[in-house]
């Protein structure tokens, strides 16, 4: 299996709409114009599409975060992105980031499941708009869960939420899943804590705690942070983290590409510098 994870797409319009001053929608949308637009390409996105035939890639995985400001034309033009990738027969798995839930009527509308997926598979019971969690077997002793974390929230706040009713979700999740069978876990936010406590994922601890109580869960897939990151926690009980941070931020983007055998799991990290090229590798055995 060759598994690519991406996250923080940030697709982003700038609106002279007046209902922005309504919401939190005209912070992001300021801090697009003078900070986003300048910083994001949307291009490398792009030419991802050919990398990804050349090294056979099966499955993305996307943590977040598609939008700035969860209008439609920007859910839009992340929808035209997948697409694209499922042109080429790769299966896309996407989870909603703070950003795709930016203002509390985005959020109550469920507007990001208008235009993305809220199962991995429609035989499965929970789905992310409903039970903000679903899952899906994708290889031979593999699988997949997909968590949905992000909440509005006040002025210059990112916090996500993995709430009680999530908790108890994914534990289900797991059970149906057959013990000593792999699990990739996906979510937009770290569970460790954010320093200055704004950006954080409220009830972390608790979710960390559950990753030490399931061993099978072997990979933790996320965002938000904008930093890229690999690390293998296992020692300590935990999986091993990858943090792909923003892809298309013109620097430090990346895109991580996994290579999951019966005995491995490879990552090769890919930067943009006018192309995609792998400048760094790590290897673990499982």
């Amino acid at each position: 299996m060759r598994l690519a994870h991406l996250s923080d797409l940030h697709f982003g319009s700038f609106s002279l709409s007046p209902f922005q001053f309504c919401s939190k929608r005209w912070l992001g949308n300021f801090n697009f114009l003078l900070n986003r637009k300048k910083w994001f390409s949307y291009a490398r996105l792009i030419d991802l599409i050919a990398l990804f035939k050349e090294q056979q890639v099966t499955h993305v995985v996307i943590t977040g975060d598609f939008t700035v400001t969860s209008r439609k034309i920007e859910y839009q033009m992340g929808q035209r992105f997948i697409e694209l990738l499922k042109k080429e027969g790769i299966e896309v798995f996407t989870i909603p980031g703070n950003h795709d839930h930016y203002t509390s009527r985005s959020f109550r509308k469920k507007s990001y499941y208008k235009f993305f997926p809220s199962s991995f598979d429609k035989e499965c019971t929970l789905n992310l708009k409903d039970h903000c969690v679903t899952y899906k077997k994708i290889g031979e002793k593999l699988w997949i869960i997909g968590l949905d974390t992000a909440v509005p929230t006040p002025f210059f706040s990112a916090q996500g939420l993995f709430g009680p009713v999530v908790e108890e979700n994914l534990h289900k999740a797991i059970s149906q899943i057959p013990k000593g069978e792999t699990i990739i876990l996906i979510n937009h936010y770290p569970f460790f804590h954010n320093k200055d406590g704004k950006h954080e994922l409220v009830r972390g601890p608790i979710l960390e705690e559950l990753l030490k109580k399931y061993s099978n869960i072997q990979l933790y897939l996320h965002g938000h942070t904008h930093r890229r990151v690999v690390a293998d926690l296992r020692e300590s009980g935990l999986p091993i983290l990858s943090d792909s941070g923003s892809t298309s931020h013109i620097q430090g983007g990346a895109c991580h590409l996994f290579k999951i055998s019966d005995n491995a799991i490879k990552l090769d990290v890919y930067h943009y510098n006018g192309e995609w090229k792998a400048n760094e590798t790590h290897e673990f055995t499982r």
